[in-house]
């Protein structure tokens, strides 16, 4: 299994002959009975991919050898152990690439001149991360989390707790409370006591997240992944005072983390750094929003469409499950759709975008309620 990237997309969107199989499918997390499950929904799979490609005129021994890679994945019982929600098969003549995602995928097969990449958006960039930092003032731990897991991160020059951070400025207040006098009569000193009142302990704190913070420095400088902190609801807007990371999650985890087991810690750390994750793959979506009325902004296919073929797409917002089922002849520019899939048609929002990642364009799909102005797609030019 491969983690997406926007270079690997890119790649995929490039790689075009007469035989591109893809294939997508809905799996369940690994429990009893769901191999069985999971394979024979991929083996019917395959007869409809053998029975388009039968009606493109392949002999049998060329869809055998075609179809082996993923045929074997039948078989393969470590492969289905890490199942997720939704599974992706790529097959070409070089074998079968799989992509796991973590949304349920629509059931559908395409059998082209190119792989059909528009269910695998959502996927982009899903190999994200974050850090969390789990705050208490009997410790502090620092944690690399993922939407797998979590795993602590040792760091140099950090408080391992309030006490500890307070341990030296301890010791210099005493030496500094009590200090010998001149001689007095008799030639004995005098004891003068100063700064006897009691530290407050707001003040303590903020110099013990002030030594967190400065100890976090060195290690995420240059970092641009999300901080989520957790720690009791008095200490997170202390700590937030003090912060000089410019990517602490607003969300935070609400308790007391030492009395949290890492299981709970990862699920409610990673609810925050998902929503810091969606918030930044809307912004295109909110400025594409903003230039709705923007001569550069197209949403008829046929305009899209011909921008996608000339490399003037600079950013292209879709919808996941809309289509345009249709043709598209690059040299003259034409666009036909049909209100239903026919004989031959292509999903003309998937060329759209193949063609969008080609040149460079930034690409988004959203679910449909999530679309500007209820749009299939939406574009916005270079020039």
């Amino acid at each position: 299994m491969n983690t997406l990237t926007r270079d690997q997309l890119t790649e995929l969107a490039a790689d075009r002959d007469d035989i591109r199989i893809s294939i997508f499918m809905h799996t369940r997390p690994f429990s009893p009975g769901s191999q069985e499950e999971d394979t024979t929904r991929l083996k019917n799979l395959l007869r409809t991919v053998e029975e388009h490609l039968v009606a493109r005129g392949m002999r049998q021994p060329e869809i055998d050898t075609l179809l082996k890679p993923a045929r074997a994945l039948l078989d393969d019982r470590p492969f289905w152990l890490r199942s997720r929600s939704g599974l992706a098969l790529l097959i070409g003549p070089g074998g079968v690439q799989s992509f796991r995602t973590a949304d349920t995928i629509a059931e559908q097969v395409f059998v082209n001149s190119r792989y059909h990449l528009r269910p695998l958006l959502t996927s982009l960039g899903a190999n994200w991360t974050y850090w969390l930092l789990a705050l208490s003032q009997k410790s502090v731990r620092l944690f690399s989390g993922s939407a797998d897991e979590i795993c602590e991160v040792p760091v140099e020059g950090l408080p391992t707790s309030l006490a500890d951070a307070m341990r030296w400025e301890d010791y210099e207040k005493a030496s500094l409370q009590f200090h010998m006098a001149t001689p007095g009569q008799g030639g004995r000193r005098s004891s003068v006591y100063h700064g006897t009142a009691e530290a407050d302990p707001k003040d303590e704190i903020l110099r013990y997240f002030r030594d967190i913070d400065r100890g976090l420095h060195e290690h995420l400088k240059g970092d641009t992944s999300p901080l989520v902190v957790a720690g009791v609801d008095y200490l997170l807007p202390l700590y937030r005072e003090v912060n000089t990371y410019p990517y602490l999650a607003e969300g935070a985890v609400s308790g007391n983390p030492d009395s949290l087991d890492r299981l709970t810690l990862h699920t409610q750390s990673r609810a925050v750094a998902e929503r810091v994750h969606e918030a930044s793959r809307t912004q295109l979506a909110d400025r594409i929003g903003e230039l709705w009325a923007s001569p550069k902004t197209r949403t008829d296919a046929e305009s899209i469409l011909a921008a996608a073929h000339a490399n003037r797409i600079d950013s292209l917002l879709v919808s996941l499950d809309a289509n345009w089922w249709g043709a598209f002849d690059p040299h003259l520019g034409t666009t036909i759709l049909h209100d239903s899939r026919a004989e031959g048609d292509e999903d003309l929002i998937d060329l759209a975008v193949t063609q969008a990642l080609i040149s460079g364009a930034e690409v988004l799909a959203l679910d449909p309620s999530a679309m500007p102005h209820e749009a299939k797609a939406v574009a916005v030019l270079r020039y």
